[in-house]
């Protein structure tokens, strides 16, 4: 009886299975290191994106909880094109009523926006650069000054402050509507005998 011998791979079989395997390994790897690097780019993206959306928020709440104070007291808003400060209820990190501000310092290729209480210190909210950023006020007339002082007696609140500037992320315009009475009231002394029994 007549044994066949037992068959193999060819020497030119298993280079051609090897070469095979190493091109799919190839274009596994590259597509692995394309995925996450895409992946990198995304959770960048998502970062910036919440950063900013933080920033913005920062910014508004602040502003939106501005209140006309008495001139003797917290006093009123006062802003120019490069600084605002305001008495808030809502101070990023100082509890209850607190004077603020907002300000835009120089830095290489523009302006950085900078934040300020009594218990946070100074934050840099933006680094920047910052270009033709500048801060304005709206007057009852709709139109928009660069410098808000006011004198006794006077609204002590514009009906909103906007933040215009072009950075590296994009434009901002950043606009925020003062929604409190624009006069300081006098009944926020609470022993002046024409004071309200309750508010």
């Amino acid at each position: 009886m007549s044994r066949r011998p037992a068959r193999g791979f060819t020497l030119l079989e298993a280079l051609v299975t090897l070469v095979i395997v190493s091109l799919l390994v190839a274009a596994l790897m590259q597509a692995l290191t394309q995925t996450l690097a895409m992946r990198s780019a995304l959770i960048r993206h998502q970062r910036a994106t919440r950063e900013a959306a933080l920033q913005e928020m920062w910014f508004r709440d602040t502003l939106a909880g501005a209140v006309a104070d008495l001139d003797d007291a917290y006093g009123p808003l006062r802003g120019e094109a490069r600084a605002v400060t305001v008495p808030t209820l809502s101070p990023l990190s100082a509890h209850g009523l607190a004077r603020v501000e907002w300000r835009l310092e120089p830095v290489d290729g523009g302006d950085a926006l900078v934040y300020r209480d009594p218990r946070a210190g100074e934050l840099t909210v933006l680094r920047g650069p910052l270009r033709d950023a500048t801060f304005r006020y709206l007057m009852p007339d709709a139109s928009w000054l660069t410098a808000w002082t006011p004198e006794p007696g006077d609204d002590a609140l514009p009906l909103a402050v906007r933040l215009t500037a072009s950075g590296e992320q994009g434009d901002i315009h950043w606009t925020v509507p003062i929604i409190a009475a624009r006069r300081p009231r006098e009944y926020l002394r609470p022993d002046e005998e024409n004071a309200p029994d309750a508010l």
